[in-house]
């Protein structure tokens, strides 16, 4: 590109930016009356609490990174200049959405002209579920943000002297995977694009990522590159009950989940991961058949029109947003705006990939890692930019170059793709999921509005009456608030719950034998052996609870305590 070229890229990214900029601070204004707004929830909690440490000192709990720790950094850095409130970290969080905008625009412009730079940035700038992102304390904002400009030093990097572009651009990309772990998928692609300067790549990643690893091995003595959350969301999105496995919440389930290495002898967070990953290659092996479905379903949901939620539904925050109600929406025939970008972008793939080979590739690598993990709008968020510029090439190659038979073969290729996108996505949810609801709950027990909170959990329990976590609930602030009735009642209730997963009963199981409850143990011990047939620790832990059983003192007096049914989070005997 000229000089003179990229001086006119840049009134077309500002105008982009300024669009995306007020678009996003419209949303974020009217959220302010969302009970969400000031109460994030799940993931967004945790990474809210690790900031507030951070920020004030406190240093990062975890000897070894569970998650990747870039975004609470970056979230502390923002509640340590502007106080511990929930709306700066939201300001400028749209700052950089309008950032991420704007770089698409002008990296569209260098690689592919003016008119699909600004055209795809104005995509990005009205993308609803990006809006939506820059407005949760989540790390896609960031990570997006972070990936755009990235890819945008790499397509600068060639004509610079030296190494310093590539230099740069591999800096930044490491500072994305710090963010964004799978992004590591984009730096082999980054350094064979420099070719001979891939080395600058490779070093740059090295100076932003080696930090994270010299923590985990200095502060917990594991060699790990960035997290050590890897295995398990592996193991998540890979198991024969993986719909269930993936919709786990922060509760008695997940606790059990993550303590299954410690259960079966393995202890430390890489000896951990290696743990759950064998888990998903002893799952390929013993029914390659169901594995290889499983893959191919996860396909169709990274290609389908619908935003799958992880952790907290989408849809509900149309409530407070009259921005997302014009930007994010389904009806019968079309979940926007997904159900419209694939079928242009896998248009724009087809004419124009050659031309941008290293955008092209990163949108099948970056992909596919969202399908060997799981499937969800947060995960398949960083896909949007790169869909979005070849959604807009697609668009300018129809209307200036094609030729009528190539219109009519792209529009056949459109609409199968639409269809695929966008037939039986289902209705947009009205309410919040119950797992957001119980976070809220917490929130206002610890606001000291106890009674909503009871009332809350009790609603949860009566619409999902086989929810560990809901009775849980009722429990705990039943007890407080001085109710033993209810409390009594809702303790009955989680006896009777039988554990839907084997390592929930495997670890009630032990929780058993512990207090000398034999018969509870060996009735845990059966259940995840009828929920694992394979699971050698099941028959072991029956076998250790009919010994006790046959002991003359078999079982405690007064019977077995109420913390063993509700383990691990355990309520005092």
């Amino acid at each position: 590109m000229s000089p003179q070229g990229k001086l006119r890229v840049w009134p077309s990214a500002a105008v982009v930016f300024l669009v995306a900029l007020a678009v996003r601070l419209a949303h974020v204004v009217a959220l302010r009356e969302s009970p969400y707004f000031a109460r994030p929830v799940l993931d967004a909690e945790t990474y809210y609490w690790a900031a507030r440490a951070l920020a004030a000192g406190e240093g990062w709990e975890e000897r070894v990174y569970w998650q990747p720790p870039g975004y609470p950094y970056f979230l502390a850095t923002v509640l340590r200049i502007a106080g511990p409130g929930f709306l700066a970290p939201r300001l400028v969080q749209a700052v950089l959405g309008a950032l991420t905008a704007a770089l698409t625009c002008a990296l569209g412009a260098r690689v592919f002209g003016r008119a699909v730079g600004l055209g795809a940035g104005l995509v990005v700038a009205l993308y609803g579920l990006l809006v939506y992102y820059d407005a949760e304390l989540l790390a896609p904002s960031l990570a997006i943000c972070l990936q755009m400009a990235t890819l945008w030093l790499a397509a600068r990097a060639p004509e610079e002297r030296g190494g310093r572009g590539w230099l740069a651009t591999g800096l930044l990309g490491g500072l994305t995977a710090v963010v964004n772990a799978p992004a590591l998928v984009l730096l082999p692609v980054l350094a064979v694009a420099a070719r001979r300067r891939g080395g600058w790549v490779l070093l740059g990643a090295v100076l932003a990522i080696a930090p994270v690893t010299a923590r985990n091995w200095i502060q917990g003595g594991e060699l790990l590159l960035i997290s050590s959350n890897g295995g398990i969301n592996l193991y998540l999105g890979n198991n024969p009950r993986s719909d269930e496995t993936v919709g786990m919440r922060p509760g008695r389930d997940w606790q059990a989940l993550v303590r299954a290495p410690a259960l079966h002898g393995v202890t430390g967070a890489g000896p951990a991961t290696r743990f759950f990953t064998e888990r998903v290659t002893a799952y390929a092996r013993q029914d390659p058949g169901g594995f290889a479905r499983l893959q191919i379903r996860k396909l169709g949901l990274l290609l389908a029109g619908n935003e799958i939620p992880r952790n907290q539904e989408i849809y509900p925050t149309r409530a407070w947003s009259p921005v997302l109600r014009v930007l994010l929406w389904k009806v019968p025939g079309l979940a926007f705006p997904f159900g419209l970008l694939l079928p242009l972008a896998v248009v724009g793939l087809g004419v124009a990939g050659r031309r941008a080979p290293v955008l092209a590739v990163s949108v099948v690598l970056l992909g596919l890692t969202v399908v060997a993990f799981f499937v969800t709008a947060r995960y398949r968020a960083p896909l949007v930019p790169l869909l979005a510029l070849f959604a807009a090439a697609g668009v300018r190659w129809a209307i200036v170059e094609a030729t009528p038979r190539a219109r009519v073969m792209a529009a056949v290729i459109a609409g199968a793709v639409y269809l695929l996108a966008n037939l039986g996505q289902g209705p947009m949810p009205p309410r919040m999921n119950a797992d957001a609801e119980e976070g809220l709950a917490h929130w206002l027990e610890s606001e000291g509005r106890r009674p909503e909170a009871l009332a809350l959990y009790e609603r949860l329990a009566a619409e999902t009456p086989r929810s560990f976590d809901a009775w849980y609930g009722v429990a705990q602030l039943a007890t407080v608030l001085g109710q033993p009735d209810k409390a009594g009642a809702a303790l009955v209730r989680i006896r009777g719950l039988q554990p839907d997963f084997p390592d929930t009963a495997l670890l009630l199981a032990r929780a058993a034998l512990a207090a000398g409850c034999a018969s509870e143990a060996e009735g845990f011990a059966s259940r995840a052996a009828a929920l694992d047939g394979s699971s050698a620790l099941a028959r072991r832990l029956m076998g250790e609870a009919r010994a006790l059983r046959a002991l003359p003192a078999g079982s405690p007096a007064g019977g077995c305590p109420d913390r063993v049914f509700v383990a691990p989070l355990a309520l005092p005997s």
